[in-house]
Order: C-alpha cells, then sequence, then structure tokens
C-alpha cells in the first residue's frame, strides 16, 4: 500500500495527502501506476461511504515486487511535495509536480521533479534519494524536462556522499589575499553525465551548497632560457600546477574543487537557484591563477640567468651580466581575459610549508599532487611572469531581494 503514484494521464505524481477530488476510483484503465515497478495500482477508499481513507494498492492487495523501492520513493515524493507547498506559499510563485522521462519499463528510481515558475524564470529542481540512477535514465530526464519546458534551469541538489567526500584530501587556494580550503572530489560517471547533459550538480552540507569547477593538473613545459631544478626552499616540483575549467566543470577535469556558499546566496535574486558568489570566487580563481602561472615562469628565467652567471665566473670566462630586472611593481596584468571566459582558469594557495625565493611569496599546489609518470605530457600554454601585487577583487555584485528565501528551510529539512 502506498501514499503516490504516478498518473499516466496527466504525468504528474498523485500524493494522497493533496485529496483526491475528481480521481477515477479503482484500475482506472491502468491509469496509476507504481513508482517502484510500474505494475498497475487500484486507488481504494474513495467512493462515499468508504470505511478507510484512500490508498493505493497493486491488483488482489498483493505486495510490491520492490517494496524496498517503493518505500523510498514515497519517503522522497513527500519531500518534494513539502518543497513543492513551500514554493507556492510564496507571492507570485507556481510549482507542480512532474513525472518526466519515464515509460511502464524500467523505472528511473527518481522522485518527481519540480517545475516551479516566477515571471519569466523557470527552474526544474530534483532533489533525489540516496542514490543516483544510471547515466542514461538521467539524461532521459534531463531531455524530458528540456522538452517540457525549453530554457528552464535544470538544478539537482545532491546529498553529501561519506563514501565519495574526503577520498582526495582539499585543495588550498589563494585569493582576495586569503587562504581557503576546498573540498575535492572525484566526480561520478552520473554526475558527470548531469552536466555533460546541460544540468547543474550541486550538494548540500548544511546551511552551505557546494558549487564545483574542474580542477586540470599538469606540467610546465621547460622552454630555452629557464631552469626550473632544485630551487631554492622548494620541496615539491616547482613545474607541478594545475588551472581551473569554469563555471562548470570540463568533460576532462582530474577532479572536481567545491566552492562553498551560502544557501540563503542562492535565492537573493530573480536568477533564482543560481550561485553567483561561486562564479565571482571563480572568477577570481582564474585572475589568481594566470599571475602564479606568470610567476613561475619568469622565476625560471631570472635562475637560468643567475645560474649563468654564477657558472660563467666559476670558469673564469667573461660572463653574460644578467639582464635589468624591470621593478615588478611597474608591471601590469595584461594578457588576463574577461572573467566570465568559458576558459577560465584559477590559482592556487601556497602551501606555507614550501615557500618560494622570493620577497613576494608564489603559493604551491597543496591538494592531491601531480603524478610525472602519469602526467608528463601535460603542458601548459605560455604564460608571462606574475605580478607582485594581488590582482584586483571581482565586485560584489548586488541584488534584488527575493521571496525564495522560505524555500531553503525546506532544503534543509531534507538532510
Amino acid at each position: 500500500m502506498g501514499n503516490s503514484a504516478w498518473d499516466t494521464v496527466t504525468n504528474r505524481a498523485v500524493w494522497l495527502a493533496d485529496g483526491v477530488t475528481g480521481l477515477p476510483a479503482g484500475l482506472a484503465g491502468g491509469r496509476y501506476r507504481c513508482q517502484a515497478c510500474r505494475e498497475r495500482l487500484v486507488l481504494k477508499g474513495v467512493k462515499p461511504g468508504a470505511k478507510v481513507a484512500p490508498y493505493f494498492s497493486h491488483p488482489n492487495e498483493k505486495a510490491c515486487t520492490r517494496p524496498q523501492q517503493e518505500a523510498q520513493l514515497d519517503a522522497d515524493t513527500e519531500v518534494v511535495i513539502r518543497l513543492r507547498d513551500t514554493i507556492r506559499a510564496l507571492p507570485g510563485f507556481h510549482a507542480d509536480v512532474h513525472v518526466l522521462g519515464e515509460g511502464l519499463d524500467n523505472p528511473s528510481g527518481l522522485p518527481p521533479v519540480i517545475i516551479c515558475t516566477h515571471g519569466e524564470t523557470t527552474v526544474a529542481l530534483e532533489h533525489p534519494g540516496p542514490s543516483l540512477p544510471d547515466s542514461e535514465v538521467l539524461r532521459r530526464r534531463i531531455r524530458a524536462v528540456r522538452e517540457y519546458h525549453d530554457g528552464a534551469r535544470h538544478v539537482w541538489f545532491l546529498r553529501k556522499d561519506p563514501n565519495q567526500f574526503g577520498k582526495l584530501g582539499s585543495l588550498t587556494v589563494r585569493y582576495d589575499g586569503r587562504d581557503e580550503e576546498h573540498h575535492t572530489v572525484a566526480p561520478t560517471e552520473q554526475q558527470e553525465a548531469i552536466v555533460a547533459a546541460g544540468g547543474q550538480v550541486y550538494w548540500l552540507d548544511g546551511k552551505l551548497v557546494l558549487i564545483p569547477y574542474g580542477v586540470h593538473w599538469f606540467f610546465h613545459p621547460v622552454r630555452p632560457g629557464q631552469d626550473w631544478t632544485k630551487w631554492p626552499k622548494w620541496r615539491s616540483d616547482p613545474r607541478a600546477d594545475w588551472r581551473i575549467s569554469k563555471p562548470s566543470p570540463a568533460r576532462d577535469a582530474d577532479c572536481w574543487g567545491l566552492v562553498p556558499i551560502a544557501l540563503s546566496s542562492m535565492t537573493r535574486s530573480q536568477a533564482v537557484f543560481r550561485p553567483t558568489e561561486a562564479y565571482q570566487v571563480m572568477d577570481k580563481l582564474y585572475v589568481s591563477q594566470q599571475a602564479r602561472h606568470r610567476w613561475r615562469n619568469r622565476h625560471a628565467e631570472e635562475l637560468h640567468r643567475q645560474r649563468r652567471v654564477e657558472h660563467t665566473a666559476q670558469s673564469g670566462r667573461p660572463g653574460t651580466p644578467a639582464a635589468e630586472d624591470v621593478p615588478e611593481a611597474e608591471e601590469a596584468i595584461t594578457d588576463v581575459p574577461p572573467p566570465s571566459a568559458p576558459s577560465a582558469r584559477p590559482r592556487v594557495a601556497a602551501d606555507q610549508s614550501t615557500p618560494a625565493p622570493s620577497a613576494f611569496p608564489e603559493p604551491a599546489v597543496s591538494g592531491p599532487p601531480a603524478t610525472p609518470e602519469a602526467r608528463a605530457d601535460r603542458t601548459a600554454p605560455g604564460i608571462p611572469a606574475q605580478p607582485t601585487y594581488p590582482p584586483a577583487a571581482v565586485p560584489r555584485q548586488t541584488s534584488r531581494p527575493s521571496p525564495w528565501r522560505k524555500l531553503l528551510a525546506a532544503l534543509r529539512r531534507r538532510r
């Protein structure tokens, strides 16, 4: 006996607590289907004078062949229904739950999707259970949502899985003059499929939301006039570095870094569930990355000149004096593309135990180290040297308050 069913006539989820007014009783020509096993359901207890509350039953009162999935889907559907009711209570909002991308065979195991609108903004909101179905099922759901409402943003709020988090450690990044630890995760095939199909994957972590960007490990190429060997006070290979892909991770990313932002920040404007603050952080990481890459290349050139002069002095032959250094404070960052460019990349923060030999310390990567054997073929494009002053911070964007804030409480209760 279940509390929910798939209405194949309207393609909507039937939740008995909403009432059964207007719904035909009995088998109704196979109209109602079990969300877990796809067997036809019988709507009972709706006739006048019924001694029981309305409920769905398999034919002949048989049990579902997938009882655990039936119970899980009922629980997940209840959470989705409550979230829908919260959205409906907000002025100017409309929300319905839909069963999209489903067939009579091979049920997806996903609860209904919420299609919510406010003015010209439409968001398809998914809040699945503890596990995701296979990638093809997810792509089918995404295509169905796109066909139902082209242009709707498709947002997936996932639970933080302890089996996925904590395996790769953290990545220390630096921006706005401070260090920050970012979780890194190896995305699953299903999560990559969602992003590749145009969806957006976020994780709920209490009052925080974790927004992913791509981390790409590589080695700086050795060019003529550079020396990358035995840098003083460096315990790691200075050629080992990383770059970012944003605002969504690229398909070839080695892992995903996660920007933590307040859940409430996603509803401060009419662009509902858009992680604007996370995108601003990614822009800053990209600008910082460009500065870091320039610094390392410039220092490799300076070290080459210095060692060349020392070598000629020791050999007793006249040497070529080192080129006069340009004051760092007079350098300007002129080759940084706009932060919103899709090829944007970030800056990593320093491992404080590995200071760089300069008055302006250059940070080292403290996340998962790049393996030379595995990534020796990776090179980065030539990048000029890094300035000594931090790049200008991206101005904080302001936006109008939105009535979406009440929706956050329902998301927190989901956990």
